[in-house]
This record gives C-alpha cells, sequence and structure tokens, in this order.
C-alpha cells in the first residue's frame, strides 16, 4: 500500500530540484538519472560527515529552505538509550495533514528497544493549520526535527527527509505518513528480525543481504482488518507489492539506490523501491505483527487514486525494471494465472469482469443498502417513540388534578415551617390511604 493521501503532484513549472538546490532558480533541469545520482552523492557526503552533525547542534539553513531546525533542550527530557540500541531515523511526510501529525510524530517517539530520531518534512501545506502543528511537534519530549520546503511530492519529501537524517549516522529508516502511527514495539520487533539473519546478512549491500524488514498493517478509522502481509517473494514481487512502504529500511541500502524515484507522483513509488532492492538480490524479513496502522479518514486516498490508475503504472514499472521481468515470463504468466484462480476471477463476463468476484460485489451492495435502510427504519421508529413520549407527557400535564395536586404542595411550602407540618402529615395520610 502507499502514501499520504490528497497529496498533490509538484507544481507543473519542471521537475523537483534535490533539497540543496530548492530555490536556486537559475539551476537547470535534471534528468531523473541525475537526481538519483546526485541522491547518493549527497548520503555519501552526509554519512561521512554524520558523526559531527549527530550531536544536535543547529546547522544554518540552506537555500531555499523556509526553516530547518534541530532538537531543541525538550530532547533531554527523555532517557538516554542503551548503548546497544540502534539509531532509528523516522521520516514523516506532511502536506495537509496537521491535525494528525503530533499523533504519528509520539507514535515513533514511544517506540521500545531503538533510540528515535524523528524528522517532519512540511511539504508545502497550504490549509492554513498544517505548519503550526507541524512545528509545535519540536515541543514533544524526544528528537524532533522539522523541515519546510516547497511542494515537491511525496517521494521527494521522503527523499528530503532521508537526506536530512543520513547526518545522523543512525542504522535504520522509516517512512510513516503524518495520517498513520506505529506500535510501541514496531523497531524493536523488526530490527530483531533483521538481528537474527546474522551479521553477514544485515550488513554490507552485496548479493544475498536483507535491505528491510515489514510488518503487518492494521486498517483503522473508516477501514478494518488486518492486511497479513506475504512472507518476502522476489517473484510475485513482480506481480503485486508485498507489503506498506512503512518498514524498517537498512540506511546503507536505501543510500546505494538512491532514495525514491522523485518523479513517480502519481503511486507506487514504494512498489519501485522494493523492485530496486531485488533488482540487487536483497531480501526483506516478514513479522507477522500488526505493527503498523493505517489510517482512512477520507473517502479519497492516493492509495485508491493510484489502484484506479492501476494498467499506467504497472506498465510503467514493468518498463522500468524490464531486465527483471523479461527473463521470468513464463512464470509470471503462470503464477498470475494460478491467483486468477485462487480468488475465482478466472470465469469473465463479456465486460471481462470476474463473474463470481462481479456477483460478490452487487450481493455486497445490496447489503449495504440494506442495512442503511435498517438503520433508517430504526431511526424513524426512534424519532415517533420520542413524539409518542412527548404528547402523552404533554396529555399529563394537562389534568386537573396534577395542576391542582401542584397549586396545593406550592401553597403549602410557602407557609411556615410550623403551619405546613400539619398540611404536610395529611396529605401523608391521605396518600397512604389512597395506596392499595
Amino acid at each position: 500500500m502507499s502514501t499520504t493521501p490528497d497529496q498533490p503532484a509538484n507544481p507543473p513549472d519542471g521537475p523537483a530540484l534535490p533539497l540543496a538546490e530548492v530555490g536556486s532558480g537559475d539551476q537547470p533541469a535534471q534528468s531523473p538519472g541525475e537526481r538519483g545520482r546526485r541522491i547518493v552523492r549527497v548520503f555519501g557526503a552526509a554519512r561521512r560527515s554524520g558523526e559531527q552533525a549527530s550531536g544536535g547542534q543547529a546547522r544554518p539553513d540552506r537555500k531555499g529552505e523556509e526553516q530547518v531546525q534541530a532538537p531543541t533542550a525538550a530532547s533531554s527530557a527523555k532517557p538516554p538509550a542503551k548503548a546497544a540500541d540502534p539509531v532509528v531515523s523516522f521520516i514523516i511526510p506532511c502536506y495537509n495533514h496537521g491535525r494528525f501529525v503530533r499523533e504519528a510524530v509520539e507514535s515513533c517517539l514511544k517506540q521500545a528497544g531503538c533510540e528515535p530520531r524523528v524528522v517532519v518534512v512540511n511539504d508545502g501545506s497550504d490549509d492554513g493549520n498544517s505548519k503550526q502543528a507541524c512545528d509545535a511537534c519540536r515541543g514533544l519530549p524526544g528528537w524532533v526535527e522539522v523541515i519546510h520546503q516547497p511542494n515537491r511530492g511525496l517521494p521527494a519529501a521522503r527523499n528530503a527527509g532521508a537526506e536530512r537524517a543520513a547526518q545522523h549516522a543512525g542504522d535504520y529508516l522509516v517512512f510513516l505518513d503524518a495520517d498513520d502511527t506505529i506500535e510501541h514495539t514496531f523497531a524493536r520487533r523488526l530490527s530483531a528480525e533483521i538481528a537474527r539473519a546474522g551479521a553477514d546478512a544485515a550488513s554490507g549491500v552485496g548479493p544475498g543481504v536483507v535491505s528491510h524488514a515489514y510488518c503487518q498493517e492494521r486498517l483503522t478509522d473508516k477501514a478494518f482488518g488486518i492486511w497479513t502481509v506475504p512472507a518476502w517473494d522476489p517473484t510475485l514481487l513482480l506481480i503485486t507489492n508485498l507489503h506498506p512502504v512503512t518498514a524498517l529500511i537498512r540506511r546503507e541500502c536505501f543510500e546505494a539506490v538512491g532514495g525514491f524515484d522523485e518523479t513517480m507522483r502519481r503511486g507506487y513509488e514504494d512498489w519501485d523501491l522494493w523492485l530496486r532492492f531485488a533488482a540487487r538480490s536483497w531480501r526483506g524479513l516478514r513479522v507477522r505483527e500488526p505493527l503498523f496502522n493505517w489510517r482512512r479518514h477520507s473517502d479519497t486516498t492516493m492509495v485508491m487514486e493510484a489502484v484506479t490508475r492501476h494498467e499506467e503504472l504497472f506498465r510503467s514499472l514493468v518498463a522500468k525494471h524490464a531486465d527483471l521481468y523479461s527473463p521470468k515470463l513464463a512464470e509470471l504468466v503462470i503464477r498470475s494465472n494460478v491467483l486468477l484462480r485462487k480468488a475465482d476471477a478466472n470465469w469473465l463476463d463479456e465486460n471481462l469482469d470476474a463473474i463470481y468476484v462481479r456477483d460478490l460485489r452487487a450481493r455486497n451492495i445490496e447489503l449495504v443498502g440494506e442495512a442503511e435502510s435498517a438503520r433508517k427504519h430504526a431511526e424513524e421508529l426512534r424519532e415517533d417513540y420520542e413524539r409518542k413520549i412527548a404528547r402523552l407527557a404533554a396529555e399529563y400535564e394537562q389534568k386537573p388534578a396534577l395542576r391542582w395536586s401542584r397549586r396545593l404542595h406550592e401553597t403549602i411550602d410557602r407557609l411556615p415551617g410550623p403551619l405546613a407540618a400539619p398540611f404536610r402529615g395529611l396529605l401523608r395520610l391521605l396518600r397512604g390511604r389512597a395506596e392499595p
């Protein structure tokens, strides 16, 4: 699954520039390949100078960045992590999701078994609230940096955060959208899975190494259920994306491939990253626990929009990774057909819709309609009941005996205590005789 809902593409005035060049209007446009090579150079330079930059000192803003601020004294409120704990950089891009960003940051700062460092990238939010919400995260107890930049699109915002995180000299990167959260054991469980693979598999960028670990996804808010993601399978990865973008990624692997492809602003940029990992014979490790929470808070999300453009985006992936797809065409056709059979999608109608899935979807729509009708009927019954109760209460209030009784009690209540006492005793006596 992919990315932050409702984030627009870059403005139509040319390709995005790397973070260090934003705002330098006299720079020539770069091709995607040139940008990728420059990302590797930037990450390499940051890695060499990482130890000097990791002390939390303020660094001067670079041209084109509206504001970059290193962690403040609030960071000292958190006890230091154990020496053996890995440093994990959490990259949180935010475009107009300021109402959620604090919860996302807090879920990162609460991580157990690691030293969390959070980089929030405000990617040109223009809703009037998100910029301030991102800035407010600096006051949270823990290491939080905030970057403000013009809107460059989701892949570029993630790369900007990763470039800043490279100066922390951390071990891992985690990309978390501003409207999602992770469980407090996310980093500990996933880093332990990588450690179990052994020192040789968890270091370097040679063939066969572990590039990342991932987990199951819990759907929340307007969605429900758990995506029980499949185990890593480089052939199945050519057919479908295996897991969400929120994973624990070894920093040196991410830097080695040059980060996200910033031209893929319309979706599937995470799938493309996993394919580039697979092209180097790297592998991911699965943890069968729902440690990532994906929030669907609107009817339209970037994930859903990407699915509507699936054919276009998938064709682009195949063309880009032809060296992966071409040698396995026969196997891919067979596996795809087997998956269609498992989903009862082999039998098609004249519109090329899977008959079983079509009928199931139609029945689901009917059930939703029936449930909505039942809800409306229950609401009508409740309203009718309330009207009847109100009418009976009004009729009761109009009874002469009730009005006289109230007037009598009001008169007795106005009398002095010694005079009122005999009348109250008389009323109690009469009430007692009236009861069966």
